[in-house]
Formats: C-alpha cells, structure tokens, sequence
C-alpha cells in the first residue's frame, strides 16, 4: 500500500495521459457527438431567446392590465392576454415594414433585372469609346474578360454554382423555420409557466448549494436580465431615432420612398453596426431604379447620419441604458462580431455590461471594506 500510495501520482498521470490521447485520435467523433447534441437543443435555446424578448413587452402589458388584481379572473387572463398582445405588436410591426418595403424592394430589382441588357450594351460601347479616345488604358485582357461570350460563360458558371447556394439556402432557412416554430412553442410554455420555473430552479439551487452560493447567483442573474433587458430596450429606442432620422433628411431633400427606406433602416438597425449597411444597401437599389443621384445623395446623407448615431446616440443611449461606458460598448460590438457575427454583436455588449457592473459592485465593496479597516 505504501509503494501504490508512492506512485499513485504517477498512475494518475498515465491515466490522464491515455485519456488525452483517445480524445485526440477520436476528435472528430467528439466533436460530431458534441455537434448533434448542439443542434438538438437549439430550438430549446432559440425559444429561451424568444421569450426573454417577449417577456419585455409581456411585463409592460402586465402593470398596464389591470395591475393591482390578484385574484379573480382578471388576473388569471392577464399574462396570456398580455402574451397576444405582445404577438401582435411584434407582428403588426413586421407586417407593415414588410408591405411598404418588400413590393418596393421586389419592383426595383424586376426593373434592375429587365434593364441589364441595355446597361451593359452601353457599358460596353463606353469602354469601347474610352479605350479610343486613351490609348493608354487600351487593355486586351479587360476587354476580352468584357465581351459577350466571356460574359456568358461568366453567367453559366455563376448559375450553376447559385443552384448549389440556392438548393442550400433553402434547407437552411427551412431548418431554422422549423427551431423557430418550434421554438416559439417552447417561450409560450415558458412565459406561460415563468414563476412557476423561476421558482423550481430556486428550490433546486437551494437543495444543492449554500445560501451565500443562493444569493450570489440570485444577484447574478437579477443583474444579467435587468442589463440584457434595458440594452434591447435602448437598442430599439436607438433604432427608431435613426429610422425617424433617416426619413426626415430624405424628405428634405424631396428623395422619394422617404418613408418606405425610413422603416426598412430602423428595422436593420436593430442589429448593430451591421444592420445600418444592410439598410443602405436595400435602399439604395430601391432608388437606383428612380435617379442613381438620388441614390448617391442617399449614401451621403445615410453614412452623415450613421456617424452621427455611432458616435454620439448609440452610446449615449445604449451605454446609458446599460451603464457601459461608450469605449466599451464599441470594444463589445468589434470583438463580439468578431467572434460570433451577429449574434455576438446582440449579445456582446450586455454581456460586457452585466460583467462591468459585477466587477465595478466587488471593486466597490473591496474598497469600502479596506477604508473601514
């Protein structure tokens, strides 16, 4: 016993070691096994998602519904009505940014579409014109890769690799149709079920940790939803000043589709720094169809007024709403897209914050209590 107890450090070693080595030569089984079980909950975690947004508008719904009933059937109709309510907010916002912008959106690419015949016979017959006129910027390698069988043959394989892409955009936007519905189905029972679930996990919290553990998580998790939850708040209150900020300067300088490109900017606003670009870039085809200066005065007045937002709204408001600082938020923003697209850039900077306020409550305690000593 004594000789084991000796090399006891040793046989862990090993062990640790023939492990580490199983797990390398098996990987990609792992890492499969690890994927399929991703991917099974990821409805799970797309309603959890779903119902941390809906729960803003159910709570608002709430105290203006009959608040101070507790009985009765008032209160056992207010959380789901509260609930459709919420649904129907949400959808009959979608629906009206989706009549003024999709049917515009679709009529201009129809016209962009119908018109690129032409648009190209002219391109060609300028370039022909400009290599004339300079003889110096004649160059046979452009103009070979401009003529119309290389634009054919462009086409063909650009065809046939866009069925590839297409065939897989629509299994993929099928099976995220699908974690969505089901999804949605999930936050109902949730949202339906909220205290009941909040309280069971507390139970079980207490079961298996000490209370100093209990109130530490408990604070935690009150901190990282009142955060989460005012940066969503703010980020759509950020959204609409741009949206209102956009239509105001289109209508000032008479651009036609103020209100329509207005709607589709507040919308993709909501994501950050990326959305603005999506934005910009749905409207400016909108109006290329109508007067491509419009459309360059488009893109002036967007990136004005995009570095106006950026610099001085977004974190004033978002920041506030957070209590992040606005060197932190735009750290949050780059490496959060950085590391997960746009996920990490919805999710980076309340995470930030919830970590920036936890941090700066222990920096505050540890020194009040060094002052008091």
């Amino acid at each position: 016993m004594k000789r084991f107890k000796y090399y006891k450090p040793l046989i862990g070693a090993i062990i640790l070691a023939g492990v580490m080595i199983m797990m390398a030569l098996r990987i990609s089984d792992i890492a499969n096994a690890i994927d399929a079980v991703v991917t099974a909950f990821v409805p799970l975690i797309v309603g959890a998602c779903i119902a941390f947004v809906l729960d803003i508008l159910v709570v608002r719904y709430e105290r203006w519904l009959w608040p101070k009933s507790k009985t009765g059937w008032k209160d056992k109709i207010r959380r789901p009505l509260s609930l459709v309510l919420s649904f129907v907010t949400i959808s009959a916002i979608v629906y009206f940014i989706a009549r003024m912008a999709i049917p515009q959106l679709i009529h201009s690419m129809s016209i962009i579409v119908a018109s690129s015949p032409q648009l190209y016979t002219d391109f060609q017959t300028w370039m022909q014109h400009f290599t004339e006129t300079i003889p110096m910027a004649s160059n046979q390698t452009l103009m070979d890769t401009l003529s119309g069988e290389s634009v054919v043959k462009y086409t063909r394989e650009w065809g046939t690799k866009g069925g590839t892409y297409l065939v897989n955009a629509m299994g993929t936007a099928l099976s995220w149709t699908l974690n969505i519905g089901l999804g949605l189905i999930f936050a109902i029972y949730m949202l339906l079920d909220k205290e009941r679930l909040m309280m069971q996990g507390k139970r079980i919290l207490k079961a298996y940790a000490s209370d100093e553990w209990v109130n530490r998580v408990s604070y935690v998790t009150r901190v990282a939803v009142q955060t989460f939850s005012n940066f969503f708040v703010g980020q759509f209150i950020d959204a609409l000043i741009l949206g209102i900020m956009v239509g105001i300067s289109l209508w000032a300088f008479n651009i036609e589709y103020a209100t329509t490109i207005a709607c589709v900017i507040g919308l993709t606003a909501l994501v950050p720094l990326l959305g603005i670009y999506v934005g910009g870039v749905i409207g400016a085809v909108i109006l290329l169809t109508v007067s491509p200066m419009d459309a360059l005065i488009y893109v002036i007045i967007l990136e004005v007024l995009h570095q106006i937002e950026s610099n001085f709204i977004y974190p004033k408001i978002v920041g506030n709403s957070v209590g992040l600082p606005g060197l932190w938020v735009f750290a949050a923003v780059i490496v959060g897209g950085s590391l997960m697209g746009v996920t990490g850039m919805l999710i980076g900077v309340p995470l930030v914050a919830t970590c920036y306020k936890l941090l700066m409550t222990d920096v505050n305690d540890r020194l009040a209590s060094n002052e008091g000593l």
